[in-house]
């Protein structure tokens, strides 16, 4: 149970100021995802460090008793699906990224990023 509260914090704190970042600096935030678009090493990158990410927190999963646990494992499943499809399919991934770049979906996705963190910060 303990390394689930340390990896929810974690991921809690990273997801609350991805959000924020999300609505504070969608110039910026749509400038990376359309230069990534474009360049090889950056998608590379990000394959990556998702990978990283997602393997990590599958590997400290230890149990699923609680939703956080249950929510937890799903985002480390995410992240490393991601990272497998970045190093794997980057055109694919590079087709989805285009879609990505309206406002709308930035803020959505702001939204959302923002509420999977405060939940993680604040449930365990």
């Amino acid at each position: 149970m303990q390394s689930s509260i340390i990896i929810a914090h974690i991921l809690g704190i990273i997801f609350v100021v991805l959000g924020v970042s999300l609505f504070t600096n969608k110039k910026a935030v749509t400038a990376l995802l359309e230069e990534s678009t474009k360049n090889g090493a950056l998608m590379w990158t990000f394959g990556f460090l998702s990978l990283t990410m997602g393997a990590i927190v599958i590997t400290f999963m230890e149990s699923w008793n609680s939703n956080v646990e249950i929510l937890i494992t799903i985002l480390g499943w995410l992240m490393l699906l991601k990272g497998i499809a970045l190093l794997i399919l980057p055109s694919a991934v590079t087709s989805i990224y285009k879609n990505f770049k309206s406002g709308g979906v930035l803020t959505f996705g702001g939204f959302v990023v923002l509420i999977i963190g405060l939940v993680l910060m604040f449930s365990a």
